[in-house]
């Protein structure tokens, strides 16, 4: 019988410790696929920290936005002075071209979930229209296919998340005179009434830095380039996925520890093993002093509590084909000490001991309780008189009606 419990501790730790392995090692990768920039980004534009969303998105820019507004219909729009890099128009449109970094006004529309109507199957006209000088140019905001049909139907960040991101960079757009969005019937939902020409500051202290990358982005020059711009204003900042990384290891971390505890903790139970409970009996009882509740009983007034009483525990396998393990029982008195008794087959699974007065709590008994049940088993031993006997049956599962 300990042979069998054995062997099924190994198995089932072995199995939950490999699982728990396999999260500690992918669980932040996995949160991290899984969106946890964009739930940063999020949570940013609820607390009105704009810079913080451009802080995970790729490139240089400057804290201080140059141009933010609420919307009347719900959500706003945030624009920063950039630096960022250049996404190729190949056939791959997530491809990035490294050795190219350009100057542009890049920010967000956030807040915008439930106000902003972009999602239609068929005769989508979301846009925006965006006014460089004279000329109205329209661009196309859409950027995911819900349904696989090969149309683009919805902005995935948007209906996911609440917000997406703009980017007008230098060349295609050297001046901003203004923004309207269409929704997909056609209708304007919002307009920005913005004058931007690229005259910030900013873009004429990183043009040395966006010259020299262009030029060879593996230059060694670039390190002293980068601290040399960073140094000119405080406001000036590289972005990073430092604070989305930390946040996912934080938040695997957590589930991590969470995991192992949970597999101790029911480990400990459907073993048998019962380490917690008895840690946690020792520990009131024998730590803390804590004193267990005792019922007043009639032959309290004649014996009292300070006196011995001849205990005997006898177990009745009849019931149980082919258990013939050897059993422990125990119990905690209210000091904390342990009265165990072990009752084995050579003594016909009976043993008497001389025990105080009194109720002994905390009940263990160590068998395999997945194949066998117990009856009779007092989970309170109350001793009192001068002798006292409880006869146990053991039956196995199956055969245990309740």
């Amino acid at each position: 019988m300990r042979q069998g419990k054995f062997f099924a501790a190994i198995v089932y730790y072995l199995f939950t410790f490999t699982i728990g392995v396999l999260l500690t090692l992918f669980l932040p990768y996995i949160l991290m696929s899984d969106g946890e920039n964009l739930n940063i980004m999020r949570d940013s534009f609820k607390k009105g920290n704009y810079d913080d969303a451009m802080l995970l998105v790729g490139g240089y820019f400057d804290k201080r936005p140059v141009f933010q507004e609420e919307f009347k219909g719900g959500g706003g729009i945030v624009l920063f002075s950039a630096a960022t890099l250049v996404f190729t128009d190949g056939k791959d449109e997530n491809a990035v071209d490294e050795a190219k970094i350009h100057a542009s006004y890049a920010g967000f529309v956030y807040g915008a979930k439930d106000s902003y109507s972009v999602f239609a199957k068929a005769d989508n006209r979301t846009e925006m229209r965006v006014n460089v000088g004279d000329e109205v140019k329209s661009v196309k905001i859409l950027d995911s296919d819900s349904d696989g049909d090969g149309v683009k139907d919805t902005i995935a960040t948007l209906a996911s998340h609440g917000f997406f991101f703009l980017e007008f960079d230098k060349d295609t757009y050297p001046s901003l005179n203004g923004l309207t969005f269409i929704d997909k019937d056609g209708n304007e939902f919002a307009k920005a009434n913005l004058q931007l020409g690229f005259e910030e500051q900013f873009f004429t202290d990183v043009q040395d830095f966006i010259d020299e990358y262009n030029s060879d982005y593996k230059s060694a020059m670039l390190p002293s380039l980068h601290e040399k711009f960073l140094a000119k204003n405080e406001n000036y900042t590289q972005s990073s996925l430092g604070v989305a990384k930390s946040s996912a290891d934080a938040k695997a971390a957590v589930i991590v520890v969470a995991y192992f505890v949970t597999v101790y903790v029911v480990g400990d139970f459907l073993l048998g093993w019962r380490l917690i409970a008895r840690f946690a009996g020792w520990f009131l009882y024998k730590v803390c002093k804590v004193k267990p509740k005792t019922r007043k009983r009639k032959n309290d007034a004649v014996f009292g509590t300070d006196y011995y009483c001849q205990v005997t525990l006898e177990l009745d396998v009849t019931g149980a084909d082919g258990f013939d393990g050897n059993v422990r029982i125990s119990y905690t008195d209210s000091k904390g000490e342990e009265l165990s008794f072990s009752l084995m087959k050579g003594e016909g699974y009976k043993a008497t001991r001389r025990v105080k007065a009194g109720e002994y709590v905390n009940m263990w008994i160590d068998i395999n309780k997945t194949e066998y049940a117990t009856e009779n088993l007092p989970e309170t031993l109350i001793v009192e008189g001068y002798r006292k006997a409880f006869k146990i049956k053991i039956l196995k599962r199956e055969e245990k009606t309740r």
